[in-house]
């Protein structure tokens, strides 16, 4: 095999990766007061730091386990009364991150997770397949109508649209403050050809068109 050919399709892998990282843009598609054990319209619970672990995905972070507290004190996932959770969620401490990523040939085609008594600080990045990242902050995590006050009465479960882009990993911060606590994981999950086997493709149809050429040659 001719290793300029195979730079050659390397490159182009990378100039079409890069140039469809570069228009990402992650956006609010839907929010919902509540909902933290499932999505009404997308995706489906892939991670909930119990029981539910899909095999194609890991966390990597704090997590701490729900308390069971007396009705009407705190929201999920603080509780275990006011919607019956005394499960384990994220809990994301000053100065670290919890990273939720897709291992090697899968990734994300869109994301939901449930909040709990968001807060102006915390952070959320969106990493691409192919590079590119995004970040929202404060609001631009929730969208309108939600308060950043840290109120433990309120959880919202958010939904992201990637516009046709992949994401493969997502790193949730809080800053030099406590905290970001989060649970319910939802997404779809595809699977996409490692850089290798895109090369090869590439090849393969290069090759392809290049047998039909000198055929055409031949006939003419």
């Amino acid at each position: 095999m001719n290793m300029k050919t195979v730079a050659a399709a390397s490159a182009a892998l990378g100039i079409m990766l890069a140039a469809s990282s570069a228009n990402a843009l992650v956006t609010i598609s839907n929010q919902e007061e509540g909902n933290l054990f499932g999505p009404l319209s997308e995706g489906q619970i892939i991670y909930d730091f119990d029981a539910i672990a899909a095999p194609n995905v890991i966390y990597v972070g704090n997590v701490l386990q729900g308390p069971l507290q007396t009705p009407n004190t705190a929201s999920p996932p603080y509780n275990g009364s006011v919607n019956g959770d005394d499960t384990k969620y994220a809990s994301v401490q000053a100065n670290t991150v919890g990273t939720f990523s897709t291992l090697n040939g899968f990734a994300l085609s869109d994301f939901s997770f449930y909040l709990g008594s968001p807060d102006d600080y915390n952070t959320v990045t969106f990493n691409f397949l192919g590079g590119g990242s995004q970040t929202l902050t404060g609001n631009e995590i929730w969208g309108p109508g939600v308060a950043g006050d840290g109120d433990r009465t309120k959880g919202y479960r958010i939904y992201y649209d990637f516009g046709g882009d992949k994401v493969t990993s997502i790193v949730f911060g809080t800053g030099s403050t406590n905290a970001f606590e989060f649970d319910g994981l939802a997404a779809t999950i595809t699977a996409v050809p490692e850089p290798a086997t895109w090369a090869m493709m590439i090849l393969g149809f290069g090759a392809a068109g290049a047998m039909i050429r000198r055929r055409n040659a031949v006939l003419a």
